[in-house]
């Protein structure tokens, strides 16, 4: 039996205040933040005492940014260096 797809709810879509998301490191140096912008979801990584960005990354699903926001976060968090850097 085939099943109907659920009808859109406009009351469950994001507004644009809640499309932005934003994370600290636990020393509270770096901000990491994931936007829409340009139909693309961005991740940014600022350093906080002289607001330099660091680095951007743009992904076409939301899933994909906040997975590489928490990756970021992980790498920052660390109390030792990554090998190689």
């Amino acid at each position: 039996m085939p099943m109907a797809s659920p009808r859109r709810n406009d009351r469950t879509r994001q507004s644009p205040a809640n499309q932005t998301m934003s994370y600290r490191n636990e020393a509270e140096t770096y901000e990491v933040e994931v936007t829409k912008a340009l139909n693309q979801w961005a991740v940014s990584v600022t350093r906080l005492d002289d607001q330099k960005l660091i680095c951007q990354d743009f992904f076409s699903r939301r899933w994909e940014a906040v997975a590489r926001a928490e990756d970021f976060l992980k790498l920052l968090n660390r109390k030792e260096p990554p090998p190689g850097w």
